[in-house]
């Protein structure tokens, strides 16, 4: 078939997940092409469906494939970018340098994006940025909860700008942003909804100059604790 090894240990979700994701990213499947069914993955990997399932699951949501109903799983056109390649030892971050690179990056778009998004945000982004805040200040709300939140926040900026270069950027990286996200929230605390009730009260006035300003702090702010931890 396609040389994939069978899993014999723990975490098979978590591996059938990462062997795809290196197919994908090896070009196994080209863009457009359907993937096996369950049942064959099934076979590949000696798992269940259900695992075989949450792992594309897992990789639709990363945005790399796309299920139609009925008809199979599919790999989606900007999923094999040769651009993916070159950012792919990034993925998975575990030095805090990464971090610090990933939101140096963060800072010097977003900073901009925000000020294209306050030129064009209309009334029912509000209600999309405030349903995100009243998630991340819900004391009930879990930790991942809470990541899924504070990047859905940032996300929908970025698709208010209605820039198609700084969406598709976006998509693109998604992995590696919500994945720095992630560590920074475990490095940080919940320190985003502060920042987010700013930002969200200087779009509505239109204040532009504020907006990128709290922008810019608050990222600053995650970087000055990356930096405390690694010093």
């Amino acid at each position: 078939m396609h040389n994939i090894q069978k899993i014999k240990t723990e975490s098979l979700r978590a591996q059938v997940y990462a062997a795809l994701k290196e197919k994908l990213m090896q070009g196994t499947w080209q863009e457009g092409e359907k993937l096996p069914s369950e049942h064959e993955f099934c076979a590949m990997f000696g798992v269940s469906r259900v695992t075989i399932r949450a792992a594309l699951q897992q990789l639709e949501i990363l945005g790399l494939v796309e299920t139609k109903q009925g008809g199979g799983t599919f790999v989606k056109k900007f999923s094999i970018s040769r651009n993916l390649d070159t950012l792919h030892p990034l993925i998975m971050i575990q030095q805090n340098q990464d971090l610090i690179t990933v939101m140096e990056y963060r800072k010097i778009v977003e900073k901009g994006t925000i000020g294209l998004a306050q030129e064009k945000i209309v009334p029912e982004d509000f209600a999309v940025l405030e349903e995100t805040y009243t998630t991340m200040i819900d004391e009930t709300c879990s930790i991942d909860e809470f990541i899924k939140a504070d990047f859905a926040f940032h996300c929908h900026l970025a698709r208010i700008s209605q820039n198609s270069m700084i969406i598709k950027v976006f998509d693109l990286l998604h992995e590696i942003l919500f994945t720095a996200m992630r560590d920074i929230v475990h490095l940080a605390g919940r320190t985003g909804p502060s920042f987010h009730r700013k930002i969200i009260d200087a779009l509505k006035k239109g204040d532009k100059a504020e907006c990128e300003t709290l922008m810019e702090a608050h990222i600053e702010k995650n970087i000055e604790v990356i930096r405390g931890k690694t010093n």
